[in-house]
């Protein structure tokens, strides 16, 4: 008993040691990925949030009169209710169910994008036949404050080959490349340019745009998928917004997604995390500190305002020269060149059009507030920049600005009013600009509507 009463000091007093040598521990560690991360806005708000959680119970551990073994029973009680709390949450992300990533909004490459798979050429693609629900706010508003936002939502359901089409379709008169413009998450699937053009040419247009890719992933798409559809003519939609940045960019890119590894279930559930990303949403700036809306809006006739974040490129309108510098203009040349030797050699006319930014459609018919910079905002000529490429290429080439421009000036919106990409009555004159097009160049002739099919011209 004696030898007992004269372990138990010494037991108590290795216990408090070894509580503070791990309290100060994690306090120790926690300080180092406050500093650590410092300029990683997630991560340094959830290691600084720790920090202050064992901050104050600091205090309260010094000052209680409890046991240790009783203060370490409170902590640890506490700790495991927030623990579970969070874990109601986690749980979902580490099993693959949820990808917060997405809930907030969380700058991500598109080959780590639930929904999609990176691939050595097109970077990514879309997973085959899934539904996708898209919510999102125009980005022309993006940094404004006191802006009117309009949330838009879109349910779209991918084909076999991952692209917006209807079920089913495996022939097509006509196929469409491009990006955003072409897929058109911003409208219904019977609003996008592809289902406009059909009904135009009465006969199927298949839709091979998809949000992101830049001009080598559309020559990856017009060798691996446009063949498949036996079309007569292929059109090429070059948006001049980032498709030169995104023809600069692809190399390195395309470096990154090659040298992938397969992800550990630990760095997997990290990315996907609620904290991490939660985190990461309540660090970025608030609109509160955004720009003066009037700032950046153009006035119509009508009082409509439209919404420009940039000028006809994205970037600064000072950067306008760099786009049309000789190596760019030689890289270009060589994609288009490339895409047309493919379709030559299929059968199919080529057919470059060129998809103005809004800023170049629209600077002329608004009217801007004293303190807004984009009068003085640079309108360069990239449509003819584009089109000496494709014709140099042996292409034909349709500058889409002068049909885009009539519409507006004569009826609705063509481009959103806060965002970038066409309106329904834009993907609506782009496609009567193509079919108008096909009519009069194109080796395919054009039968009205109600015919229901395309005729090919004799000879």
């Amino acid at each position: 008993m004696r030898a007992d009463r004269l372990t138990r000091p010494r037991r108590q007093r290795l216990a408090r040691v070894l509580i503070l040598a791990a309290w100060w521990g994690a306090v120790g560690y926690f300080v180092r990925e406050v500093v650590r991360t410092r300029d990683a806005n997630g991560e340094h708000l959830v290691a600084t949030l720790v920090l202050a959680y064992l901050g104050v119970w600091c205090p309260v551990l010094a000052l209680a009169r409890w046991r240790p073994a009783g203060k370490l029973a409170r902590f640890a009680a506490c700790t495991a209710s927030i623990a579970a709390a969070f874990a109601v949450v986690e749980i979902p992300a580490a099993l693959g169910r949820i990808d917060y990533r997405e809930v907030f909004h969380t700058p991500t490459p598109p080959w780590k994008r639930s929904g999609n798979l990176p691939d050595p050429d097109l970077l990514f693609e879309r997973k085959p036949n899934q539904r996708l629900t898209f919510r999102f706010q125009g980005s022309d508003l993006h940094g404004l404050r006191d802006a009117p936002a309009t949330t838009y939502t879109c349910d779209v359901a991918m084909d076999d080959r991952g692209f917006r089409n209807p079920p089913g379709l495996d022939a097509a008169e006509v196929v469409l490349i491009g990006d955003s413009f072409v897929e058109g998450l911003q409208v219904t699937d019977d609003e996008l340019v592809s289902a406009r053009l059909a009904e135009r040419i009465g006969a199927p247009v298949a839709n091979l745009g998809r949000t992101g890719y830049g001009p080598q992933q559309e020559l990856a798409v017009l060798k691996r998928h446009a063949a498949g559809f036996g079309p007569r003519a292929c059109v090429w939609f070059f948006y001049e917004g980032n498709d030169l940045q995104d023809l600069e960019g692809y190399d390195s890119q395309r470096e990154r997604v090659r040298a992938l590894r397969p992800e550990s279930f630990k760095r997997a559930w990290r990315a996907r995390s609620f904290v991490r990303n939660a985190a990461g949403w309540l660090m970025r700036p608030g609109s509160r500190d955004g720009v003066p809306a009037r700032e950046r809006a153009g006035l119509l006739d009508d009082g409509t305002a439209v919404y420009f974040s940039c000028g006809v490129h994205e970037g600064s309108p000072e950067a306008v020269a760099d786009r049309a510098r000789p190596e760019t203009a030689a890289k270009l040349r060589g994609v288009f060149q490339e895409a047309a030797d493919v379709c030559r050699k299929r059968g199919t006319d080529l057919i470059v059009a060129f998809v103005p930014a809004k800023f170049r459609v629209y600077h002329d018919l608004c009217r801007f507030d004293a303190s807004s910079s984009h009068p003085s905002w640079p309108v360069d000529d990239l449509p003819g920049f584009v089109g000496v490429a494709a014709r140099a290429a042996g292409a034909d080439y349709l500058d889409l600005t002068p049909a885009l421009r009539s519409a507006a000036e004569a009826g609705p919106l063509v481009y959103l009013a806060d965002d970038t990409h066409w309106s329904p009555a834009g993907h609506r004159a782009a496609a009567a600009a193509i079919a108008e097009r096909i009519r009069r160049d194109s080796d395919i002739n054009v039968l009205p509507p109600s015919r229901g099919k395309v005729a090919r011209r004799a000879g």
